[in-house]
């Protein structure tokens, strides 16, 4: 329900004019693709990003027709995948340019393609100075259509950013550099959650929205980010496995990194850094048990994790939240971004695909 209300109120800010790509790579950053992409098509995307062909192809299996993109760089061996599933190529290397067309070709289909310029990422694309001249090129090409053109920015998630202004100026210039060739390439899009929520005028044709979808925000939440209510679509629930009972002086877990420094309960719950929870959280991670929370005494396991609880009234079988909300309490993945020195992105990405998921 929440990516539903997600994918709707970044619809309603970008307007009717400007179209919708959810981004579902990564498995959906850990949501679950397949779920997301149908529920992200149905409230207000039109469009599909994925990283690499074979997360197309597994959506295209599951009965999936909306226009995907494979923003990632797509070898040679893996055009004809992406031609046989109708999934958009990323294109900006001449040689796999020429490969498309005559696999194009040899098909006898029209192999759609969006150009990637670098516009500061130094990371996929043309350079803009490069950009008129290849794409004059790669018109002439059979069996290409040349369908969009986009950049991606380095820091956009930083509100007022110069870079950001520089990186949008020099893909502004390239649009311009099109235009004056009489070239009109019909999809132009450069703005991600960030750009999407913070600069109005970089929207352009199409956004490409992933973190906003599940509910996050790239930034602090400051009054231009309110005018869009997000809501977390991913909360990350087990239960108390086990209760034991230890004296002052014992030690819990490998290392001996927690010992006890009164008597204590210790809460036994089954699950580790095998199902995402890195070690990195073992000493300053917390979880929400009866709306209150708990640190982890010792060292995160694979397959389990133990948590000091004290003299608490806990009851094997309750349920512990590690992300999410009980009562008024509540642990995000900003929580554990800062804990562990990262951005929220990385936080459901990481959650394994043995940790099952239930959608409501």
């Amino acid at each position: 329900a929440n990516a539903a209300h997600n994918v709707a109120a970044l619809k309603r800010l970008i307007g009717s004019d400007c179209q919708l790509m959810a981004v579902v790579k990564a498995n959906a950053y850990g949501h679950g693709d397949l779920e997301i992409a149908r529920t992200a098509l149905a409230h207000g995307a039109s469009w599909l990003a994925v990283a690499i062909p074979e997360e197309g192809v597994r959506l295209r299996r599951a009965g999936i027709a909306a226009p995907i993109l494979v923003l990632g760089a797509v070898s040679p061996h893996q055009l004809e995948l992406c031609a046989s599933k109708d999934l958009v190529v990323t294109i900006f290397q001449w040689e796999h340019a020429q490969a498309l067309s005559n696999l194009a070709r040899r098909l006898n289909k029209t192999v759609k393609v969006h150009v990637k310029i670098d516009t500061g990422m130094s990371r996929l694309g043309l350079r803009p100075e490069e950009t008129l001249g290849f794409v004059k090129r790669l018109l002439g090409l059979p069996g290409i259509e040349v369908q969009g053109i986009y950049t991606h920015f380095a820091c956009a998630d930083i509100p007022n950013d110069p870079y950001t202004r520089w990186q949008w100026q020099r893909f502004a210039w390239v649009l311009l550099e099109l235009e004056k060739a009489g070239i009109n390439i019909p999809l132009k899009h450069c703005a991600n959650t960030a750009a999407a929520l913070l600069m109005p005028e970089a929207r352009l044709s199409l956004v490409r929205v992933g973190l906003g979808i599940y509910g996050m925000y790239p930034c602090p939440v400051t009054d231009d980010l309110r005018a869009v209510d997000l809501k977390p679509v991913f909360s990350l629930h087990t239960q108390v496995l086990d209760l034991k009972r230890i004296q002052k002086g014992t030690a819990v877990s490998y290392g001996r990194s927690f010992v006890a420094w009164r008597d204590t309960t210790i809460a036994l719950l089954p699950i580790g850094y095998a199902d995402g929870v890195p070690r990195r959280l073992s000493e300053q991670g917390q979880v929400l048990i009866n709306g209150k929370k708990y640190p982890f005494a010792g060292r995160i396991t694979m397959d389990h994790c133990m948590i000091d609880v004290g003299d608490a009234e806990v009851e094997i079988g309750d349920q512990v939240t590690l992300i999410g909300r009980q009562g008024a309490a509540a642990i995000t993945a900003d929580d554990w971004a800062a804990w562990l020195d990262t951005i929220n992105y990385e936080i459901p990405c990481m959650i394994s695909e043995r940790v099952q998921r239930i959608y409501r």
